[in-house]
């Protein structure tokens, strides 16, 4: 099988390197600026620090997202972008705020509502230029050409996949990651985690999404338990521990680079039904160990080391890789593999999983299936 690899974002990165904003938005020639964010990060004035060394003259208007975000959602921010007269976007946030600061970008130079564009290749014009300022060690979303909306009525999410539409220039300073509590640290670092093991065993992996996979787990792997306790010892809020969060950060979007090359496998498969209501990393952290040991005879001794570090990590940061008590019944197993089934993903899995592979992989991680009487 021929591969692929390509990676068209230019990364700017290192502690304090927010104050590269102005000069990448100059060099975009930014005179009026769209600006996407998480309202999350608003609302606890994270978005004010990113945001101080922007001149205010140059922001042309401010969209908040809300997490999942919809078509309709995604519909209402570009006509504001639009209106607003904007000719480059500012992304800041985690993976929602991402992908929906992309779905703006492209519908500011395309006609068509943007599930028309929803599959691979399907963009016809270059999306208005971005630059993106992740918030969460996760999603990657930065370097990546994918957004993903969640749309009601959907078996899986809506997905939309075209060359140039990955931001122009990522921004990754780690100081952004000082005040993120627990869960958001954890849920995204696991996500990430999952786009490192998984691309490994994906069908279109190569040297390069290897090389850069395993060495983005290890990172993780070594680091995540050094941002965890640095929540409640106060280094993460001091600076003192900058960077471990800064590698942590710059491991996430490595971790982007490798599966968005390799493409993804059978945990994200599971993990894309809109109707299972669980943050997105938290799904993957749990189904990751779980599909590892169903991949275990196609994977390669170097991701054997990793996945065998995967039990210790999820002890020393207090995770628990099994879905909560009534949290997956028969309802959501039903949703997650009717959203695998023929999706890309799980066709990109090295070994073919059956339904009865799903599901036993799904009672692992404790998925609880009515029996009939």
């Amino acid at each position: 099988m021929n591969t692929e690899f390509a990676v068209s974002t230019r990364v700017v990165s290192g502690v304090g390197s927010l104050s590269a904003l102005p000069a990448e938005l100059d060099r975009l020639g930014a005179a009026r600026i769209a600006l996407v964010a998480d309202r999350g990060i608003a609302e606890v004035g994270l978005l004010d620090r990113v945001r101080r060394d922007v001149p205010r003259s140059t922001i042309a208007t401010t969209v908040l997202v809300d997490p999942d975000p919809d078509v309709r959602a995604v519909e209402m921010s570009a006509a504001e972008a639009r209106r607003a007269d904007a000719d480059v976007v500012l992304a800041i946030g985690g993976g929602s705020a991402l992908g929906a600061a992309k779905a703006v970008a492209i519908r500011m130079t395309n006609p068509g509502r943007i599930d028309t564009y929803a599959g691979v290749g399907k963009v016809p014009a270059p999306p208005a230029p971005t630059i993106a300022v992740p918030t969460t060690a996760g999603s990657g979303s930065e370097v990546s050409q994918v957004l993903v909306l969640h749309e009601a009525g959907r078996a899986d999410e809506l997905v939309v996949r075209s060359a140039g539409c990955e931001p122009r220039v990522a921004v990754l300073d780690g100081t952004v990651l000082r005040d993120l509590p627990w869960a958001p640290l954890v849920f995204a670092a696991l996500d990430a985690l999952s786009h490192c093991i998984e691309s490994t065993w994906a069908r279109r992996s190569s040297f390069f999404t290897e090389a850069l996979a395993h060495h983005a787990a290890q990172a993780i792997i070594d680091t995540l338990p050094l941002a965890v306790d640095g929540i409640a010892s106060g280094r993460n809020a001091s600076g003192e521990n900058d960077p471990v969060l800064q590698r942590l950060l710059e491991a996430s979007s490595a971790a982007n680079m490798a599966c968005g090359n390799s493409g993804l496998a059978l945990v994200h498969a599971l993990s894309t039904a809109p109707s299972v209501h669980i943050a997105h990393g938290l799904q993957n952290g749990i189904l990751l160990p779980h599909v590892a040991r169903f991949n275990e005879p196609v994977t390669s001794d170097r991701t054997r080391e990793l996945v065998d570090q995967i039990s210790h990590l999820y002890d020393a940061i207090g995770f628990a890789p099994h879905f909560a008590a009534g949290a997956v019944g028969t309802e959501q197993v039903q949703a997650m593999l009717a959203a695998s089934t023929g999706h890309p993903f799980r066709l990109n899995n090295r070994r073919e999983p059956s339904d009865d592979d799903v599901i036993e992989i799904l009672l692992a991680a404790g998925a609880q299936v009515a029996v009939a009487a």
